[in-house]
């Protein structure tokens, strides 16, 4: 006897849940890094700081890799003064044009990345000797491992009088 075409249809459905229930299931179990592109876990002087003394560096740590041949990391100063959002808002407005700008080493307060093997988790960026109070823009623009460029920024303050 052959099997009507609802009992017939009616198993295939369920084969193709199961199936599906399956695949998502496997999909779950990759890697993170399947999923995830880099994105900053952790950085000192860290976002919202404020730092008594200019540090020496500023250290970030991705959730993966980075090629540091191919990505950009530099330190600005904002210029302005508010309350957290303001600040926020103001790198936001610089990101950019930061990214993009060459030849701007007089205008920022780094001098360039630390010696680090390529790709690495952590990215040393090394600042200049000294720099005026104030808040400053940590900017990156950062190939990932897994090939996708992720950009972002954070902000610390500088305050030799204010910080506890």
């Amino acid at each position: 006897m052959l099997p009507t075409a609802t009992r017939l249809f009616g198993f295939m459905k369920k084969e193709w849940t199961l199936a599906g229930v399956v695949f998502a299931a496997a999909l779950l179990m990759l890697p993170g890094i399947a999923f995830a592109h880099a994105h900053l876990t952790d950085a000192t002087p860290s976002q919202g700081a404020v730092v008594a003394t200019w540090p020496e560096t500023v250290t970030m740590r991705f959730s993966e890799g980075v090629e540091l041949g191919f990505s950009t990391f530099k330190v600005y100063p904002l210029g302005v003064t508010g309350d957290e959002q303001t600040l926020r808002e103001a790198a936001r407005e610089l990101l950019s044009d930061a990214l993009r700008a060459r030849d701007d080493e007089d205008v920022r307060a780094d001098v360039g990345l630390a010696e680090s093997p390529s790709p690495s988790e952590t990215v040393t960026i090394r600042l200049k000797e000294t720099a005026e109070p104030g808040a400053y823009a940590v900017i990156w623009r950062a190939l990932s491992v897994d090939t996708h460029v992720v950009e972002g920024f954070y902000v610390f303050t500088y305050d030799p009088e204010g910080a506890n």
